[in-house]
């Protein structure tokens, strides 16, 4: 592995910090029963878990604006944010990232007000300089928009920063940005199984 100078690591958030898979599944079907639609089981849920905010536009909101989609999610997932369920490994990597001096940014396809409750609810912000969102930006993961943004708020090159996610969007943007990418159970530059196993990695980076 050749050594690489890295100043700053960018964090998806579903998937590598938080399991967030039970929390949407009832905010889902909260959002589909409050429009008078019949509500998702687990199984049918997972499979669509993740697919961008056009295609639940398509499958299921026909005749509904993403505006009202999404103020409904808001509001029901402030009642749901007791299921999302943070990583074990999530506080001490953090830990470990703070104690080494990188900076971080956490980047997320969520909407600012529900990654918000998600960082206030679990005390994340004192381990974030920055937090990109849907929000932030013209165009979501996997376009490198949001990657790109964060390194500019961190005042880092991209070839200065490691994105660690956990699915092909979020390598595909991390790739197009010019970053390291580090793959959580996926396919990265560098394929980690679990958070645990980043810390080492980070060590033969600087």
């Amino acid at each position: 592995m050749r050594r690489k100078e890295i100043k700053a690591i960018l964090f998806d958030l579903y998937g590598v910090l938080v399991d967030s898979l039970d929390a949407w599944h009832h905010v889902f079907n909260d959002t589909l029963r409050m429009f008078g639609l019949p509500a998702l089981g687990r199984r049918q849920f997972s499979r669509g878990f993740g697919a961008p905010i056009e295609h639940d536009m398509k499958a299921y909101f026909q005749g509904r604006t993403m505006k009202e989609v999404h103020d409904a999610h808001n509001s029901h997932f402030r009642k749901r944010i007791h299921l999302v369920k943070l990583f074990p490994s999530a506080i001490p990597l953090l830990k470990e990232v703070r104690r080494r001096k990188l900076k971080t940014a956490l980047i997320s396809n969520s909407t600012r007000a529900i990654v918000g409750m998600i960082v206030s609810h679990y005390k994340l912000k004192k381990y974030l300089d920055v937090m990109v969102t849907m929000d932030d930006v013209r165009r979501r993961k996997p376009a490198p928009d949001a990657v790109l943004r964060a390194c500019r708020e961190l005042g880092v090159k991209p070839r200065e920063a490691v994105l660690v996610g956990d699915t092909r969007n979020d390598m595909v943007a991390g790739r197009r940005a010019g970053c390291t990418t580090i793959g959580l159970k996926t396919k990265g530059e560098y394929t980690i199984r679990t958070l645990g196993s980043l810390p080492p990695l980070i060590k033969r980076f600087k």
